[in-house]
């Protein structure tokens, strides 16, 4: 009931609520104030709520300030309590099929419930512990690594030489190096299709997405300092700009979303406790013989036809 609940409490609070027609004030409204109704069946705000239950629960507020999304949601209420009334005068409920369904839906939404309740009412203790052994064994997953800014220019090998390709690196370093202007130099020397939009400029980038060796060389300059690289590209004349140093968070970093995450282990903890109080039940037992009747049987099939040659 804790969604309904929080949802429900929302609401009466004073959510915006116009369903069919242009009412935008806030108002109190009663679970059992009438939204929509024929000379057979009623649609109440309560009858609402629990159709919202369908929706995730972050969509619900959101869904509500629509007037078409909830005039439409009350009219399919109404035309399904309509039906169902319907049914119930020809006496479809007294179907073994459909008893069963409607059994079947019945102890499912209870057991929704009873897990929420379950949950809610968990002992309260101190998950310190428990969000610190999860840090521990997630630690590598929140570590994030250095990202690296730099400039380059590519120098491609198809049209040229090599020693055509050494000697324009070479100038372009020569440049870099003497404190020329780094866009001007992309735009004149780069063969980067992307230097017209970014001037050679990469953004902040972990070496792991990056040619081996580009990063590798990449990795030992300094802020400031240049290289010249070769890789499938072709030759690149790099500048390293900054370096973001890996982030190795400690627990205090990340302690509220650790806590957060024990919660939910510990739930589930004590909900693999209880389904195992219940299948251990020593008066628990399964009619494997009606279990088996339940199964369809499948045709034999007959074994292949002997290919061997006949005797003779």
């Amino acid at each position: 009931m804790k969604h309904f609940s929080n949802l429900a409490a929302f609401l009466v609070a004073g959510a915006v609520f116009a369903w069919a027609g242009n009412v935008h004030a806030q108002k109190i409204v009663k679970p059992d104030a009438v939204l929509a109704s024929n000379s057979q069946v009623k649609v109440t705000y309560e009858d609402l709520l629990a159709e919202l239950e369908r929706l995730p629960e972050e969509n619900r507020i959101e869904f509500l300030l629509s007037p078409q999304r909830v005039s439409k949601i009350v009219e399919n209420i109404l035309i399904g309590k309509i039906m169902s009334a319907e049914a119930q005068q020809a006496g479809l409920q007294n179907r073994p099929n459909v008893a069963a369904e409607i059994r079947n839906q019945t102890e499912r939404v209870l057991a929704k419930y009873r897990r929420e309740e379950i949950d809610s009412s968990a002992p309260k203790i101190d998950l310190t512990s428990l969000a610190r052994e999860i840090f521990l064994t997630r630690m590598k997953d929140l570590e994030r690594p250095a990202l690296y800014s730099f400039w380059q220019t590519l120098i491609k090998t198809t049209d040229r030489t090599r020693e055509a390709v050494q000697e324009r690196a070479k100038l372009v370093k020569a440049k870099i190096d003497a404190g020329e202007e780094l866009v001007t130099i992309a735009r004149k020397y780069s063969d980067d299709d992307s230097a017209a939009s970014n001037d050679g400029y990469v953004q902040p980038t972990p070496l792991a997405v990056l040619d081996n060796g580009y990063a590798a060389a990449l990795e030992k300059l300094k802020p400031g300092e240049s290289t010249i690289v070769e890789t499938a590209y072709g030759t690149h004349i790099v500048r390293l700009i900054t370096v973001v140093p890996r982030n190795r968070p400690v627990f205090a970093d990340v302690k509220p979303a650790m806590l957060a995450e024990a919660d939910k282990v510990y739930k589930q903890r004590l909900m693999d406790s209880y389904l195992e109080k219940i299948r251990s039940d020593p008066t628990l037992k399964y009619n494997k013989d009606v279990l088996d009747q339940v199964r369809p049987r499948l045709p034999e099939i007959p074994p292949p036809a002997s290919s061997s040659a006949p005797a003779r």
